[in-house]
């Protein structure tokens, strides 16, 4: 199964906005893995950034 084929499944499964929010999970757990093992700041706010962002798209996802 393709990468394209999975997250499809995902999305008939969960729905969008609750890939989305899984999606800022990972995030989140990246930037503390980051932080916490590789005193990595720039890097662990990358993440926390597109966490961020994320979120509010599934939020608005949400509500439409």
């Amino acid at each position: 199964m393709s990468l394209d084929e999975t997250l499809e499944s995902l999305v008939d499964k969960y729905g969008l906005s609750q890939v989305l929010f899984g999606l800022v999970t990972v995030c989140h757990e990246k930037e503390d893995h980051i932080r916490t093992n590789w005193q990595d700041a720039t890097t662990a706010k990358a993440w926390h950034s597109d966490a961020v962002a994320l979120e509010n798209l599934a939020a608005k996802i949400r509500t439409i």
